[in-house]
């Protein structure tokens, strides 16, 4: 789109009324300076089109490799001023054992474990149950993504392996879409998000190394409106093979656009207005990047994992992104006491470390982490508003605000550890509040929503 600002106009303004005088000076006449005028006018505006087209398409290199030892202590006052801690209502015994994913709205929050999908208000009040776990009409057999679709009285999806289920916000079931996630009977969607009213932005796993397209725009009904092609193509060892990590894409909007990226492509896409993926952002690994000729080998490329690092998910605001990076056996924050863990001993809290990238000083750091038994103390942003769990964004609200999921027992927990006792924060009536809000909860009761609004 042609447009300059409108303090650039007054700029060229000035610049021709200085042009036009000199010129006046030295005899032209009215009728050559105004055609001047206007050819430099037009000169102008081609090149400020220029420029910002190419501002638009741009790819920003982000380099991890480079950076992975360059640790700091980030304050979580340092991006933002709210804490808002959200406990869901226990009605009719509707527990979520475990957050999975969510999905919000201005007026919904929508959240589920793999066996049920609970609709809330923004104050964690209980709405209605979606549907139902099963085999009968209407009922799913296991969720494997879902979102809230648009309007006034938006209707909800929920997608249980290679179907897609509709209900209405009080959990009433609609139809079923049988198979519309199973693209020309071969391939199928992993992940989704609602693009439109009617249609569906889906990440496609490369499970055989060959499948055409990484990503497409369907309907409800399965119809394909748009595939992109895939380019990252190899040879895998057993060509039915399949896995997790291949479904795993990290789909979400900002600035009402969409951003795609999936575990082993180095890219951010955004889709644009004429509905093509371009890249936004790319991430350099040099030594850490995970070689497509050991993803090739299915039966033990999982065990050589642990030598390279991932992006899974990029949450971002006007001025950052906060990138979800996976140091496997790189990360540098043991548990004091290892954990047994199904007869294993698990010597890590997490290996997830949180990068802070600028967007205009293109500079990139990661959260220091910390060696300690408390998981909600081990990686992220530190917390000296009010002494919380250092935050770690899962899911990207709007443009400003991004949440994170906290069971009721790692929360008591850590209100009752010394990094919560010895910590002062800035606020430290918010410490008391926050306290108040954990001791008012049970161990098995719903989890908490962290959400963090960030500065503009």
């Amino acid at each position: 789109m042609l447009f300059i600002t409108m303090y650039k106009y007054k700029y060229y303004e000035a610049l021709f009324y200085v042009i036009s005088i000199g010129l006046h000076y030295q005899g032209l006449k009215i009728m050559k300076i105004i055609s001047l005028k206007l050819g430099v006018l037009l000169l102008l505006i081609v090149c400020s089109c220029k420029n910002e087209n190419k501002s638009i398409n741009s790819v920003s290199v982000i380099d991890i490799g480079s950076s992975v030892n360059n640790w700091k202590v980030a304050n979580l006052s340092s991006f933002a001023d709210r804490i808002q801690y959200v406990p869901l209502e226990n009605a009719d015994n509707m527990l979520l054992r475990n957050i999975v994913d969510a999905d919000f709205s201005k007026r919904l929050i929508l959240l589920a474990d793999n066996n049920k999908c609970l609709l809330y208000d923004p104050q964690g009040n209980f709405i209605s149950k979606i549907g139902n776990q099963g085999r009968g009409p209407g009922e799913y057999l296991l969720i494997t993504d879902f979102g809230i679709g648009s309007g006034i009285t938006p209707n909800i999806y929920v997608s249980s392996f290679n179907d897609i289920y509709e209900y209405n916000i009080n959990g009433s079931f609609i139809k079923k879409y049988s198979n519309s996630l199973l693209i020309n009977d071969t391939v199928a969607v992993s992940s989704w998000k609602i693009f439109s009213d009617s249609l569906f932005f889906g990440h496609i796993p490369n499970n055989t190394g060959e499948n055409s397209a990484k990503a497409i725009i369907f309907d409800k009904y399965g119809k394909v409106v748009h595939a992109y092609k895939n380019y990252d193509l190899f040879t895998r060892d057993f060509k039915n093979s399949t896995s997790t990590y291949e479904n795993f894409a990290h789909i979400n909007y900002f600035k009402d656009t969409l951003f795609y990226k999936n575990i082993f492509n180095d890219t951010i896409w955004i889709l644009n207005n004429q509905s093509r993926l371009v890249g936004r952002y790319t991430f350099n690994f040099g030594n850490y990047k995970f070689p497509t000729s050991e993803r090739a080998k299915i039966q033990n490329w999982k065990l050589t994992m642990s030598n390279y690092m991932f992006v899974s998910e990029v949450f971002q605001t006007e001025n950052y992104l906060f990138i979800n990076c996976d140091f496997k056996s790189y990360f540098p924050a043991k548990r004091l006491t290892p954990k047994i863990i199904m007869g294993m001993s698990a010597e890590y809290n997490t290996t997830n470390a949180l990068g802070i990238y600028n967007k205009t000083t293109k500079e990139l750091f990661f959260c220091e982490p910390t060696s300690t038994d408390n998981p909600m103390f081990t990686s992220g942003i530190y917390n000296d508003i009010d002494a919380g769990p250092r935050f770690f964004p899962k899911v990207q609200v709007n443009d400003s605000t991004m949440v994170m999921f906290v069971s009721a027992k790692e929360l008591k927990d850590h209100v009752e550890s010394d990094d919560f006792k010895n910590n002062t924060p800035k606020y430290s009536e918010r410490k008391k509040e926050l306290k108040e809000i954990a001791d008012n909860l049970g161990e098995f009761d719903n989890p908490i929503l962290m959400f963090v609004t960030f500065k503009y």
